[in-house]
């Protein structure tokens, strides 16, 4: 039975290591980022724009699927980490072989082994002796720079070697891409994009996640709002919004900062960004001119009275209480009822609790801008509004990301090995003193690239050709030398 297990465990890792497991993860995860790509995800779309784009039967399927989070989701990780192993596996598979080539090194050869390379040339030694050949050898392959291995040398092998690290770029790109998945999946395990809508003054503990689920997130620390506002160009266009934002954490204010719309501030690992600024629909002061008519019949002067939301107003001489009762700050019919259109105040319709001083209550409608909609006033006070100063909130991107550091290292490491595993080969030339096809004394020359032959052979002989150069001009001197 044990036997058993073992064969299947072995089948299993076998199959999660093998070339066809890999291609199928990377297809389906391919397929998953390519449908996360073409569906709205809600980290990423504003408050009730899926619901404007796809039909609500269809929300619900996809909302099921978790498609409108695909990032997030349960199977997606499951792909990253499974796509992990199969790289992992395949790696050490055939890692050994390939770190045994790059610690251990073949340096020494005979005859016989260069003879056997993709490459080679015989170089007569002339008047030579070895030990001069391999001298002469080694100073111009040195001023050309492929330095030989001294070592090796000294045994009477000429071994050049470069770019040795170029062995490893397959696994250094294995290695970042693993990088990569871990922090894909501590941000699908543990991050989390939310929003969260503030006005001046107030404060926040939690932020509403964006993320499937779409429940509250503790920040860890309290996030406060000490102001916000608009800067404008000088023909009054919109330039950027801000928002003055405090951290505080254990009672304590530990960081303040103005952020914009491309500065945020990060504490703990949680980025807010400047996302939107706007009214909230709620005015934070009124101003009104009331008038009225006393019981002797005389009007008495308007009296200016400012309103809160539940601040009430005193009419000195009437004796009378206003209160704001409700706002609508861009009023249109609806049959009826009034609505409003937008949070902007663009057509207010205010609405006014009065009580006089006998303790009558009755309420009144102030249309600024149509008049002429008001119904009748029966508290007998006429208000005319002279300002208005609206409430105004920032809206606020909330990330927290906990391995976007190991996914950009692991980017970095993959550009690097890219670049290694496509503008690097490992080269290797050999050379010993052996007897040429017509049995005389040469410098026997072989060498083998890890890749892109056709240069390396270009290479190759020009190396030789200067080698050959090399031996010749020796050569030459000595003769004239006896000569002379």
């Amino acid at each position: 039975m044990v036997a058993n297990q073992q064969t299947i465990l072995d089948k299993l890792l076998r199959f999660l290591s093998s070339l066809e497991c890999g291609l199928v993860l990377l297809g389906s995860l391919g397929t998953a980022v390519i449908i996360g790509t073409m569906i709205l995800q809600r980290p990423m779309t504003q408050e009730g724009q899926i619901e404007q784009v796809y039909a609500p039967q269809t929300v619900r399927l996809l909302n099921a699927l978790g498609l409108f989070d695909v990032f997030h989701t349960w199977w997606f990780i499951l792909l990253l980490g499974l796509l992990g192993a199969n790289i992992t596996l395949a790696s050490l598979e055939r890692f050994p072989q390939v770190w045994r080539l790059f610690a251990r090194p073949h340096t020494l050869a005979d005859e016989w082994y260069v003879r056997q390379l993709p490459f080679r040339r015989e170089i007569p030694l002339g008047f030579h002796s070895p030990a001069e050949a391999l001298a002469i050898a080694e100073s111009r392959l040195s001023d050309l720079g492929y330095p030989p291995k001294p070592k090796s040398l000294e045994k009477g092998t000429l071994y050049v070697e470069k770019h040795r690290t170029a062995r490893l770029a397959p696994y250094i790109v294995h290695a970042s891409l693993l990088i990569i998945f871990v922090g894909a999946i501590i941000d699908g395990l543990w991050g989390f994009k939310g929003f969260v809508s503030l006005t001046p003054g107030a404060r926040t503990q939690s932020v509403e996640a964006m993320t499937t689920g779409g429940a509250p997130r503790d920040l860890g620390f309290t996030l406060r709002c000490d102001g916000v506002g608009m800067e404008r160009y000088t023909d009054g266009s919109p330039k950027q919004y801000w928002s003055l934002l405090a951290v505080e954490d254990n009672g304590h204010e530990v960081i303040r900062k103005t952020i914009y719309v491309n500065d945020p501030l990060t504490y703990k690992g949680v980025r807010f960004f400047q996302a939107s600024y706007g009214p909230t629909g709620t005015p934070h002061q009124l101003v009104f001119d009331a008038t009225w008519t006393g019981q002797d019949g005389k009007q008495h002067p308007a009296q200016q009275i400012s309103l809160q939301p539940g601040n009430p107003a005193h009419l000195n001489d009437s004796g009378a209480t206003v209160e704001l009762a409700e706002f609508v700050p861009d009023f249109v019919l609806d049959g009826n009822q009034i609505s409003s259109r937008s949070d902007e105040p663009r057509n207010p319709a205010i609405q006014l609790g009065v009580t006089s001083a006998s303790g009558k209550h009755t309420e009144v409608w102030v249309f600024p801008k149509a008049q002429q909609m008001a119904p009748p006033n029966p508290s007998g006070i006429s208000f005319e509004l002279r300002g208005l100063e609206m409430e105004y909130m920032t809206g606020l991107q909330v990330a927290h990301q906990p391995g976007q550091n190991l996914i950009w290292g692991g980017c970095l490491l993959l550009t690097a090995g890219l670049m290694m595993a496509l503008y690097m080969s490992h080269v290797r030339i050999w050379g010993v003193v052996g007897r040429d096809r017509k049995g005389q004394p040469a410098l026997l020359l072989g060498g083998q690239p890890s890749k892109y032959r056709e240069s390396f052979e270009k290479r190759f002989n020009e190396l030789a050709g200067e080698l050959e150069i090399a031996l010749s001009a020796a050569q030459a001197e000595i003769g004239e030398a006896i000569s002379a």
